[in-house]
């Protein structure tokens, strides 16, 4: 049986980065779905329309996989109470397409300071209902170092619980093929 893809990046580059421990975590949650698209994020150009004329590969590589796509899960930290810049370019070059629209859309951020990244994840709440995205409950996991490693073990069982929650509900929110 193969494996329902799901767009899913972390829009921090960090190898160590909380974030991509949670999504590490929440893929380890979900076997029947292949998270795709993470290892894209880092190749794509600084948005540009003028480049659109002569679409580099991996943009079009980047709308093709969210484009198959069933769902999208979008692990990313907060930079100065907003959403990093590496979430916000890729979501940008998929403005147009379509890819997103109609399908549930989970956020979460992991962040080491008392509120979780969660004023950046309300940061994508325009853009992603404006690329048709469907926004389920997001994930916000404050005093993350204390509570994740960054190789994704989880050392707090409400982390688990909550990650585990979030994916069943991304489950529910999709249609079926």
């Amino acid at each position: 049986m193969s494996r329902t893809p799901v767009l899913a990046f972390c829009g921090s580059l960090r190898a160590e980065s909380l974030n991509l421990a949670l999504l590490e975590l929440a893929e380890s949650l979900a076997p029947e779905l292949h998270f795709v698209g993470s290892d894209l994020v880092r190749h794509l150009p600084l948005f540009n329309t003028e480049l659109d004329a002569d679409t580099p590969a991996s943009v079009r590589q980047f709308r093709d996989v969210a484009r198959a796509a069933r769902a999208v899960v979008i692990a990313s930290p907060e930079y100065v109470h907003t959403p990093s810049g590496v979430t916000m370019n890729s979501l940008e070059w998929l403005m147009g397409t379509g890819a997103l629209e109609g399908k549930p859309v989970l956020l979460m951020s992991a962040s080491p300071g008392q509120t979780g990244g969660i004023r950046g994840l309300v940061g994508l709440f325009p853009p992603l209902q404006l690329l048709g995205g469907v926004l389920l409950d997001p994930v916000s996991i404050s005093r993350a170092a204390s509570r994740i490693d960054s190789s994704g073990g989880v050392l707090d069982p409400v982390v688990y619980q909550r990650v585990e929650f979030a994916v069943d509900e991304l489950r529910a929110a999709m249609v079926p093929a």
